[in-house]
């Protein structure tokens, strides 16, 4: 090996990879052991711990015996020719190095997901086990057929399969392959060491190690099946999503078994945000035809297992559609929640963790929508009788009411009424009767309860919401809720209209002389109850959990529903009224996520 000068960084993808997932916030925590030996040893990363840096993981601990980590960063496939061993080598583009007594100056700093390393430890030092805390990642083998590939398998923790069992289903890499392994110790003739034909029967191959290997033929076997994400960091949720698709190929010529099951994410490490709990994943089922619904089943109850056809046959190819149970989720807007699905094969060759996340979504911002209206209150009297047949009358001459019957009851068609709320994300949900959503400059978007806000040449851009059964009133008033609207609310409000209220009670016809509240002469104006009433409605939103079906209970945090209620008051003279009582469902999308509404 060369001498111990510093390594000339270049720039590739591995170092963009690097600075991004330092970028990540929230993560999935696993923990991976790594068994050295003084001298090189060789590891494969299925983790990425690169949340801290190395002088951090490694060279803060006096303990740890590591001095040397160089990470395998080839240009490219297309640039890869290395036909012979690789030696970590200072000033070499195809290596990343970080040394312990360069601490800061080292070239590398972090350590990515999906690398192949060499680690050096201090000669004379006994066998160690290195513990390293990182976030899973999904597989991303990268393979060329002409040189030298320095990889790692997926297989499991615990009684890895032979080299021979893992490669069994793929004969042209069993009985061609150049495979070479570090036992240890300094390089030398028989550091790498090659794993002849014969040997591959009975030496183990081990998920935290990695392997050089050759073949003349370009390489698609890693395993006896394979995941592709539709996002390749992993399954992420964020604060929208509901659902997420998981593609699973069997890549051998037997019917495969593949299990996978939902497990809790390690703790944090210092530093990181804390893990608020386990992610509420739910596994799609097949569609009810009668109903074209998708029922569902949880992780936390049983597993999901499927068994693929050969490759090559309808079947061995097969999608696994996973959801979100937001209502699931206890916590505060930004918590943050997460887990690791683990994916496995029956035969105990293949191991794969896919970190699971998901967050708790702020409802700040502007909520549109409808209430249907379907069942109003009867207001039903049965009156006593006397022994004639007839009604029976008190001492004063009034009927007996024995019962009144309020119960609801179904109306032919249901009536709409628009809700519009919006959410402050400090305080208490508001109803509006209209708002304004346009720019206020050549930027700057904002929500406004007065059109004049808005910038009158951009103007054509903007939009106006409105609920036609809210009481209009030339400043544009609101009505406060008790409280936010989220998906555990049930919060009131009430909305008043005045008895002589020309532009919002209906009762009140200006120009009509019987529902003008003036008098014969029109020069009196009359009191509330003798020709309009005052109106008072209360209303109460109840969010609910979604129906029963995949898509709803995974319909992500931009849709609420739930049951509406309205008790309506007519009051009249001294003090009388009457009351009316409907209710039915209503459903809100999130349309703007603006917190504040501008003045």
């Amino acid at each position: 090996m060369k001498s111990h000068s510093p390594a000339r960084f270049r720039g590739h993808a591995l170092t963009a990879a690097l600075f991004l997932t330092c970028l990540t916030a929230h993560a999935q925590w696993t923990t991976e052991q790594f068994e050295l030996k003084a001298g090189w040893n060789a590891v494969y990363l299925h983790i990425d711990a690169s949340h801290a840096t190395l002088n951090q993981l490694v060279g803060s601990d006096p303990e740890n015996p590591i001095e040397e980590i160089w990470v395998w960063s080839p240009p490219g496939p297309a640039l890869q020719f290395f036909d012979s061993l690789q030696a970590p080598q200072s000033g070499s583009t195809e290596w990343l190095r970080w040394d312990r007594y360069w601490a800061g100056a080292s070239p590398m700093q972090r350590l990515p997901g999906n690398a192949a390393a060499l680690v050096r430890v201090a000669d004379g030092t006994p066998d160690y086990t290195w513990t390293l805390v990182g976030k899973p990642v999904p597989p991303a083998q990268r393979w060329t057929s002409s040189g030298m590939n320095f990889i790692g398998f997926p297989t499991p923790r615990t009684s890895p399969p032979t080299w021979g069992d893992f490669l069994g289903p793929a004969r042209s890499l069993h009985d061609h392959a150049e495979i070479y392994r570090y036992v240890g110790g300094p390089f030398s003739a028989t550091n790498p060491q090659r794993i002849h034909a014969p040997q591959l029967r009975n030496t183990p191959l081990h998920r935290n190690q990695a392997y050089w290997v050759r073949s003349e033929e370009y390489n698609r076997y890693f395993g006896p099946f394979e995941v592709e994400l539709q996002h390749p960091n992993g399954i992420q949720f964020g604060t929208r999503s509901g659902q997420f698709r998981i593609r699973i190929r069997n890549r051998i010529e037997e019917p495969v078994t593949v299990t996978a099951r939902l497990l809790p994410s390690g703790p944090a490490p210092a530093g990181e945000p804390v893990v608020a709990g386990n992610v509420p994943l739910l596994l799609r089922g097949e569609q009810d035809m009668s109903d074209l619904t998708f029922p569902f089943t949880r992780f936390s109850e049983e597993d999901g297992a499927f068994t693929l056809a050969p490759v090559g046959q309808a079947g061995a190819n097969i999608e696994v559609v996973v959801g979100l149970d937001r209502f699931a989720l206890e916590g505060i807007p930004g918590d943050h929640f997460a887990g690791i699905l683990r994916v496995s094969d029956d035969a105990g060759m293949t191991l794969i963790d896919l970190p699971v996340s998901a967050g708790i979504a702020s409802t700040e911002g502007l909520w549109v929508g409808n209430a249907l209206v379907g069942e109003v209150a009867h207001y039903l009297v049965d009156y006593a009788v006397d022994g004639t047949g007839g009604l029976a009358q008190d001492e004063d001459g009034a009927y007996i009411a024995e019962e009144i019957d309020e119960s609801f009851g179904a109306v032919a068609r249901a009536f709409p009424l628009r809700l519009i709320i919006h959410n402050n994300g400090s305080g208490n949900a508001t109803l509006l009767q209209r708002v304004y959503h346009g720019m206020i400059d050549d930027e700057n978007t904002v929500l406004t309860k007065d059109q004049s806000v808005l910038h009158p040449d951009r103007l054509a851009s903007a939009r106006r919401i409105s609920a036609a059964h809210l009481p209009w009133t030339s400043g544009n008033a609101s009505w406060t809720f008790n409280g936010p609207l989220n998906e555990a609310a049930e919060i009131e409000t009430t909305v008043f209209a005045p008895y002589d209220d020309h532009a919002a009670n209906p009762f009140v016809h200006t120009y009509h002389p019987d529902h003008d509240n003036l008098d014969a002469r029109f020069e009196q104006t009359l009191p509330q109850g003798v020709e309009s009433y005052g109106i008072e409605r209360r209303i109460t939103l109840r969010v609910q959990a979604p129906g029963g079906d995949f898509a709803n209970v995974t319909a992500g945090s931009g849709t609420l529903s739930g049951t509406y209620e309205e008790t309506v008051l007519l009051h009249g003279r001294d003090g009388a009224s009457r009351t009316y009582r409907s209710r039915g469902a209503f459903a809100l999308n999130r349309v703007s996520e603006i917190a504040t509404l501008t003045d």
